[in-house]
């Protein structure tokens, strides 16, 4: 049998020690492939949330941060960050807003003055008073089902779950006057006044069993000026 020769022995040696280093650095990215195609969703801290979708993935006790303050949402004791305590706060994940959508407005024909009217609306949140057009005034067809895009949005304290809601209409008399439209359908109310409850998340609204509510001042059965109106109202962030 033949012996093996001393330079062989060294090839063989500095190949298994280049063998060796090889393993060594690769090893590493051919596990971590190799986890990656086994576990596409690796969750390091173990909360049952993936590491992608988890705001502190090495944290088993956090893994929201709602406001961005880089405090978990368990650890904080104000989640959106409004200035009011989530033991307080109807909403505590987010800073809500009031929002006041007008979908249609109809004046009606009764007194006639004419085939069109030019009209504004008043609408109050909490006291605070914006106008719908914020100048001048809208002209409507009488007696004809008109589509608006009036949104009115207004920040509210979270603390509180009752907001008082009031909407005026006026139309423009011929002689220049703004007089009030009556758009409530009792007797002896002509504006609406509603306490709105903001819910507890974003995206509740008023009315709650459909999209829009529609009140009508000639439901009354006075012979005066009337509209109708469709609206609704919804808690926003």
């Amino acid at each position: 049998m033949k012996k093996i020769k001393p330079a062989r022995n060294t090839l063989i040696l500095f190949l298994g020690i280049i063998l060796i280093i090889f393993i060594i650095l690769v090893a590493p990215s051919i596990y971590k492939s190799y986890k990656d195609i086994l576990n596409p969703t690796p969750d390091s801290d173990g909360d049952g949330v993936p590491d992608k979708d988890d705001a502190f993935p090495n944290d088993p006790n956090e893994h929201k941060d709602s406001d961005g303050d880089g405090i978990g949402d368990n650890a904080d004791n104000d989640d959106d960050n409004d200035g009011v305590l989530d033991s307080f706060d109807y909403i505590p994940y987010d800073d809500a807003k009031i929002k006041i959508e007008v979908l249609k407005i109809r004046i009606k024909d009764y007194p006639l003055i004419g085939d069109k009217s030019d009209i504004f609306l008043k609408i109050f949140i909490n006291n605070n008073e914006y106008r719908f057009p914020e100048k001048g005034y809208i002209t409507f067809d009488i007696d004809k089902d008109t589509y608006v895009e009036c949104n009115i949005t207004h920040d509210i304290d979270d603390s509180v779950g009752y907001h008082q809601i009031g909407i005026e209409m006026y139309y423009k008399t011929m002689a220049g006057i703004d007089k009030k439209i009556d758009i409530n359908p009792k007797k002896d109310e002509n504006s609406i006044n509603i306490s709105y409850y903001i819910g507890n998340k974003v995206g509740y609204q008023w009315p709650t069993d459909k999209e829009y509510e529609c009140y009508d001042g000639s439901d009354d059965g006075a012979r005066e000026r009337d509209a109708m109106i469709c609206f609704r109202i919804i808690t926003v962030d």
